[in-house]
């Protein structure tokens, strides 16, 4: 079963940037994934429940 880190790197009022990692490895190696809050958090919940609790979310004090 995959595990989940979902790092929010820079917030601003409406937008949400964020890396993303699927067994420790990054995915977005491009760039960072811009979200609305409100589709960070369903991404959350929807990984969560895919996942079986192996996804979390957390906010990265210094990019």
């Amino acid at each position: 079963m995959n595990e989940y880190k979902l790092i929010t790197v820079v917030e601003t009022k409406e937008h949400a940037y964020i890396r993303m990692f699927v067994n420790n490895s990054l995915i977005n190696t491009e760039g960072l994934i811009k979200l609305k809050h409100e589709d960070l958090d369903q991404l959350f919940k929807d990984l969560f429940k895919g996942s079986r609790g192996r996804c979390i979310k957390c906010r990265c004090l210094h990019p």
